[in-house]
């Protein structure tokens, strides 16, 4: 696809209404993205309040991606047009679930309205486990985490942040099975890593290595505990340090406190 149909292509999902709007930007900041096939990125960055300033109506709380395309050059340039945490002025033409970004009028407006929802959104926001502990909540990608201590080794536990409480206190369940039993689970956990992995780390020796063959006993010693998420209905993932096992990359067992596991792969 040519970059003139890309951006044809892109416009249609929008209104031909440019309008003026202040507005908040999210935590985060400008990411990029570009699928298969296509020679554009899209940069965007997430709105989490704004206003229209051509009329006279009240602030939306809501999150709402701001999208525009860049080529290949203008994508550094990209991630420094806006800041997170801070109040600008827009135009932009709207569309179902996001905006389109026009043009950049105020990089730090003044609005004293949107000001006071920069401060509330830059708070820090806390959950409180009576067996766990007090978890912080990140919130650009909207979990909870807290760092453990798990078979003797130090970890970040996390879970995601839901709108209904009972999906939180079900996942920090989850959370509770694995740590009281953490004896149990942690061997547990590493054997079945190793049983389905061992084979795949000796196709990736090299002749210049040292080790002419990983055992299943060497595979776990390697392995070295990062992070740990919990899900409802028992569901968790436990993401290990590869050793240089696999040039770097995470080995991830996913399981379920009913003593069932689904698979151990490697990623990143």
């Amino acid at each position: 696809m040519s970059k003139f149909s890309e951006k044809k292509k892109f416009k249609k999902g929008f209104s031909e209404e440019v309008i003026d709007i202040a507005a908040v930007t999210g935590s985060v900041g400008i990411g990029a993205g570009m699928s298969h096939g296509e020679t554009l990125w899209t940069a965007s960055i997430d709105l989490i309040a704004w206003k229209s300033l051509d009329e006279n109506k009240a602030v939306k709380k809501e999150e709402v991606p701001l999208r525009w395309l860049v080529n290949e050059e203008e994508v550094e340039k990209a991630m420094d047009l806006l800041q997170s945490n801070t109040v600008i002025k827009l135009q932009v033409r709207r569309g179902t679930d996001s905006m389109m970004l026009v043009n950049i009028l105020e990089t730090e407006y003044e609005d004293e309205e949107l000001e006071t929802i920069v401060k509330e959104s830059v708070k820090p926001i806390y959950y409180h486990d009576e067996k766990l502990g007090k978890f912080t909540l990140e919130k650009g990608i909207k979990v909870f985490e807290r760092n453990l201590s798990w078979a003797n080794e130090q970890c970040e536990l996390y879970f995601d942040w839901h709108e209904d409480e009972s999906m939180m206190k079900s996942a920090l369940k989850t959370a509770h099975t694995l740590f009281e039993e953490q004896d149990k689970w942690s061997p547990k956990i590493r054997m079945y890593a190793a049983a389905e992995l061992t084979d795949l780390a000796n196709d990736w020796l090299q002749e210049e290595d040292e080790i002419e063959e990983i055992t299943k006993d060497m595979f776990m010693d390697f392995m070295s505990l990062d992070t740990i998420s919990v899900y409802s209905e028992g569901d968790f993932d436990f993401y290990f340090s590869d050793g240089d096992m696999f040039a770097g990359h995470s080995i991830i067992v996913e399981g379920n406190i009913n003593g069932t596991f689904t698979r151990a792969q490697i990623a990143g």
